[in-house]
């Protein structure tokens, strides 16, 4: 496999799109390495002993049956572990995510980290650890043996995972003792996002939503994501326009409607200036990719 800026360089990878493999004491350098792409994410499930790992600027301990997430702009760092270390570690780069229905619970499962960047791990019940557990062994067993129905098992795995997150961070407190109300904001806007993103595109609307300026609101979501209140909008409205383009017949212009676009052209331009390509030129792109697929 060539190495591209999509290809992840770990032994069980599917396409350079997804990879998941077990990681011990043996393989921690391996588990530093696991991630090439800015764009990728990685999840990573300690089954046994302990592990220290480099968090942004904090160097964090995460125990058995602990989780953690790490977003794109913080590549994992595994600084040293235990003989009895083991993990299993999941990378999902941007392409892979594209052709997830659930794509746009991918940054809404991130804040429990960005909120508690010197304690990410979130500590997970005996049963919380089994269904996350089980999903990641289906997720590995299929990227090590993939056949014609790969992409659409890991895509809906992947969908599982994130449903699954979802649940637990709904009924997991969020500790602002050390974050202060900042974070409890960016919570609620991300809440908001989700229901309203392809409603609504303007910064505006969410700050006077949540009863603030859109001056505050940008500086909380940059303080917390490292990233803009626009950039995360978008990424939710890509995220929707790719899966829409993919898997549904709608027409450009259909979609420019279900996105609330002023028009279609609006919507080319700004789907052009995001992926480099036209809606059009991607659905036939990713047309032909399916059917290389399924000749093979």
């Amino acid at each position: 496999m060539t190495n591209t800026k999509h290809d992840l360089p770990v032994n069980n990878t599917w396409q350079g799109r997804i990879a998941c493999q077990y990681v011990d004491h043996t393989l921690r350098h391996d588990t530093a390495q696991m991630k090439t792409s800015v764009n990728s994410h990685v999840y990573c499930l300690v089954e046994q002993g302990w592990a220290v790992v480099q968090f942004g600027k904090n160097e964090v301990k995460i125990t058995a049956s602990e989780f953690i997430i790490f977003p794109p702009h913080i590549p994992p760092m595994v600084l040293s572990t235990s003989e009895d270390y083991k993990a299993i570690c999941l990378v999902v780069s941007s392409d892979f995510i594209l052709d997830c229905p659930s794509a746009r619970y991918v940054s809404h499962t991130t804040t429990y980290s960005l909120l508690h960047e010197s304690s990410p791990c979130m500590q997970l019940t005996p049963s919380e650890f089994s269904s996350i557990q089980l999903i990641l062994k289906m997720i590995l067993a299929r990227v090590s043996s993939p056949n014609n129905y790969t992409a659409d098992a890991l895509t809906s795995l992947f969908g599982l995972l994130l449903s699954e997150l979802m649940s637990i961070l709904e009924t997991t407190s969020i500790d602002l003792s050390e974050n202060q109300s900042n974070f409890k904001l960016f919570v609620e806007f991300n809440k908001l996002l989700l229901s309203d993103f392809c409603e609504h595109h303007e910064v505006s609307f969410y700050a006077k939503k949540m009863g603030i300026s859109t001056r505050y609101l940008s500086m909380v979501v940059k303080q917390v994501s490292h990233t803009t209140v626009a950039t995360y909008i978008n990424q939710h409205l890509m995220l929707e326009a790719c899966w829409l383009l993919k898997t549904s017949d709608y027409s450009i212009q259909e979609i420019s409607e279900r996105l609330h676009f002023a028009d279609q052209a609006s919507f080319s331009k700004f789907f052009k200036r995001q992926n480099g390509r036209s809606p059009l030129q991607y659905r036939r792109e990713d047309a032909n990719n399916h059917s290389g697929q399924q000749a093979k």
